[in-house]
């Protein structure tokens, strides 16, 4: 029966030899049963943390202080034009779907002004001159401080009143208000009673 190879002692650092795989002393550089060179062992280094604690601010101005220059000013027009998108460009339009009586608008600035143009197609009953009953667009305005205001304006087909429209025709109507105060417009389209009392404008006021 071949003899076992000696057990290492405890308490001390071993490791096999490359050679016949016994346990030798880890800083041995001849083993002691095949008598065969081993080479040492190297100790993997750690690797050493990142620091600028030691680099002096003039050298870490002069290797990046360039970019610095550069990225300064492009973050300030980024914040410049959200500004001026959000003031003066980002007014939301919504259209509250109406199959039977579809808006199609556009908006325009006029200075300070935000100008609303659009119409409104009779798809639905007529609605006749003459009657106590009238299409009629309202709009919704929500201001940049919370306020909201609501306001109901006439569409005019040509040859008839205004609010009048017979089935497939189409009427215009416009109005305006200071652009930077509002943040969102909503528009919808309804038949309204004339009889209810509300509050109209003519299509092209203001």
């Amino acid at each position: 029966m071949p003899d076992m190879p000696p057990q290492a002692p405890k308490g001390e650092e071993h490791t096999a030899c490359p050679h016949c795989t016994i346990q030798i002393p880890a800083g041995a550089t001849v083993c002691p049963h095949c008598q065969q060179t081993v080479a040492p062992r190297e100790r993997p280094q750690r690797a050493r943390p990142l620091s600028v604690a030691g680099i002096q601010p003039s050298v870490l101005w002069e290797r990046y202080g360039r970019w610095v220059k550069l990225a300064v000013p492009i973050l300030l027009a980024v914040l410049v034009l959200a500004v001026v998108y959000q003031k003066w460009v980002g007014q939301r339009v919504k259209v509250v779907p109406n199959p039977s009586l579809p808006i199609q608008v556009e908006k325009e600035r006029k200075g300070d002004a935000l100008v609303l143009r659009g119409t409104v197609t009779n798809r639905g009953e007529d609605v006749p001159d003459l009657s106590l009953r009238s299409v009629a667009v309202v709009v919704e305005f929500l201001y940049r401080d919370g306020r909201r205001e609501k306001k109901t304006v006439f569409p005019k087909a040509e040859f008839r009143g205004e609010g009048a429209l017979l089935h497939g025709e189409t009427g215009k109507f416009e109005m305006s208000r200071p652009a930077k105060e509002i943040r969102e417009i909503v528009l919808r389209s309804e038949i309204v009673d004339l009889g209810m009392g509300r509050r109209l404008i003519r299509p092209g006021g203001r």
